[in-house]
């Protein structure tokens, strides 16, 4: 787990924004880090047609993380909010956008000084409205919808012990061992993390080597970034709101701190059983920071990592306190109180 301090900075920054249709509150904590290391952005258009949502949690310095949040969510945005008609712009239009961001901001992190050792994950959930919620994932942070209270998974967690993650490492001359890329990480793709991302010598040789030594040169074999032993490529699911079988009541985004203390389905359920008591988003996020604090274990290590969490609320036939009359009165009547 690396230093951490003897007790936690339990100040927590909460950020409370209302829109038309999407209202959405972030929640930052360093807890028990010596540094925090997260990071985020969020861009929403004028007249809320498209929306995205960014956390980055970053390992080994907060350089990769912080640049992410200043250049990643923009970039996407950017690209996607200059099509004029978004609701006919073609689905695998949006996929190839958001998946060419990710490698063109790693590349670009590439060009700077000292990241061997640092790195980051990188979790984006793009939101056309009445249309498609698009998620782009790249190491263990996570994006979930909550349909009617059933928790749907909009991403999965790159960790090196997943076969097709083993696969491509070992392919690419690397090894795993305790459940970590030669031994070091225990992400199987992020961006930064340059040290896995190195041409290497072929296999009879089978050690990593400096790019510069001319006298290599015919034994480096270069591969795609789709093949590195730590890959940037993102994994992207998409959910559809025009077949949505339920109502989709809101998404959460996180790093793995909150993750490590939470299941999926737990999280769904703690948020909708404070809605049903009449809190507010904003002491919802402040309760489960401060809640993964008491869960600090020493034994198992969670409870003891940086944490950022976004929840956004979706409220597209009314107003954000609308929603929250919705919420309540729903929930209260699937417990059977209404």
């Amino acid at each position: 787990m690396g230093q951490l301090l003897s007790h936690p900075i339990e100040d927590k920054e909460i950020e409370n924004h209302s829109h038309e249709t999407l209202s959405y509150v972030i929640g930052t904590m360093q807890g028990y880090r010596m540094t925090m290391e997260d990071a985020h952005d969020v861009r929403i258009n004028e007249d809320e047609s498209l929306a995205v949502f960014g956390v980055f949690d970053g390992h080994g310095g907060k350089t990769c993380s912080d640049y992410l949040a200043d250049h990643l969510v923009k970039y996407i945005f950017k690209h996607l909010n200059s099509y004029q008609n978004k609701a006919s712009l073609p689905l695998k239009d949006y996929m190839k956008i958001i998946k060419d961001a990710f490698f063109k901001v790693d590349h670009d992190l590439s060009r700077m000084a000292n990241l061997v050792n640092c790195g980051s994950t990188g979790i984006v959930a793009t939101v056309v409205k009445d249309k498609y919620i698009v998620v782009a994932n790249t190491g263990d942070s996570r994006c979930i919808l909550s349909i009617d209270g059933v928790a749907k998974t909009l991403s999965f967690d790159h960790k090196p012990i997943i076969m097709n993650e083993r696969i491509r490492v070992e392919n690419s001359n690397g090894y795993i061992l305790n459940n970590r890329i030669n031994e070091i990480l225990a992400l199987s793709r992020a961006f930064g993390d340059f040290k896995f991302k190195l041409p290497f010598i072929d296999s009879s040789r089978n050690k990593y080597i400096n790019q510069n030594e001319k006298h290599f040169k015919n034994s480096l074999v270069h591969l795609p970034p789709e093949l590195f032993q730590v890959t940037v490529e993102p994994d992207l699911l998409v959910y559809d709101l025009v077949e949505a079988s339920g109502v989709p009541e809101f998404i959460v985004l996180a790093c793995d701190g909150i993750w490590d203390c939470y299941k999926n389905s737990q999280l769904i359920k703690l948020i909708r059983d404070k809605l049903a008591l009449g809190w507010k988003l904003n002491k919802i996020v402040e309760f489960v920071l401060h809640d993964c604090l008491l869960m600090a274990n020493n034994y198992t290590g969670i409870g003891f990592d940086n944490m950022t969490l976004i929840i956004v609320a979706m409220h597209s036939k009314g107003s954000i306190d609308q929603w929250y009359e919705m919420m309540t009165h729903k929930i209260h009547k699937e417990k059977g109180l209404a």
